[in-house]
This record gives C-alpha cells, structure tokens and sequence, in this order.
C-alpha cells in the first residue's frame, strides 16, 4: 500500500509541472537601449497642418495653429517658415526651400477651382519628392483631401499630385 504525500513532497509535485512549461531555455539578457519613445503630434479636425520629415524619410504633420485661418496657403506658410523648436526637438526636418515667414507671406498664393494651385517663391522643377509630397499635403491639410494639387513655382508647374502621406 502506498503512502500519501506530504509538506514539501506535495509542493514539488504541484509545482514540477509548472517548471517544465516555464523552463523554455531562452536565457536572460541585460536592458537592451533602443533610443527615445516616440512622440507624435496630434492634429486637431480642420487645423492647419505642415507636414515635416522624420528621420526614416516619412511625413509627419505637425500642427500650425497660428496658421489655421489661412487655409491652405496658412499651412504652406508654416511649411515655408521651416520646423520650429518642438518639430526639431521631434526630430523633423524638411526638403523644401526654408524661406522665412516674411518671404512666404509675399511669395504664397493659393487658387482654388476643380484643382489647388500653389504659386511658390522659388523653383519647383528640382525639388525633391518626398519635399513635393510636403508641399501637397500641408496644402491639402485645410481641404478636402480628394483635391489635386498644382505646385507652380518660379520655373514652372508640376503635374497635379494628392497627398499620400504615407508613404
């Protein structure tokens, strides 16, 4: 006849399972460093937005609340002005001209029929795609989103883009 099991024997009993399941053999490892968290602006419905570049090449707007009444051409003025402390506190740049607020103020012009056209201080033949797609969705980010957008420059006009800021 056998003996019941008791105190310590119970215990290792009921425990060896849970060892067993437990022990994957994956051993530990030290803090590993991966940088900052990240921080992501949050945009208000209808406010204006300029749309910046982080590090890895992708857009990130960021909003420009004292720009919100202008509409588009607001949005590309605080695009033109360049990132401010928070944005390169944020890590984001820009691939567009830097002109200045005062310069964008008297260089911008915005018209609005079946298309958005931009009129911009400088040339646009050149510029960079992902700095095309800036200008495009900060424009676009007072509009209705389903709008093409002509970026006509002191060179000439670049074909109608919308804004795909994802990529």
């Amino acid at each position: 006849m056998s003996r019941p099991l008791r105190g310590p024997a119970v215990a290792a009993a009921l425990l060896a399972p849970l060892w067993t399941a437990t022990a994957c053999g994956i051993k530990p490892t030290g803090v590993v460093e991966s940088g900052a968290a990240a921080r992501v602006a949050v945009a208000r419905a209808g406010g204006s937005m300029a749309y910046f570049v982080t590090p890895d090449g992708h857009l990130a707007p960021a909003p420009q609340p004292e720009y919100t009444q202008g509409g588009p051409r607001g949005s590309v003025i605080g695009l033109l002005r360049g990132p401010g402390e928070a944005e390169r506190d944020a890590g984001l740049a820009t691939r567009v001209p830097v002109v200045g607020e005062e310069a964008a103020e008297g260089g911008v012009a915005v018209a609005v029929s079946d298309r958005l056209e931009v009129r911009l201080p400088f040339p646009v033949a050149g510029l960079d795609p992902v700095g095309r797609r800036q200008l495009v969705c900060s424009a676009l980010s007072t509009m209705d989103p389903l709008y093409e957008v002509v970026l006509r420059g002191t060179d000439t006009a670049l074909p109608a883009a919308g804004c795909d800021a994802g990529r």
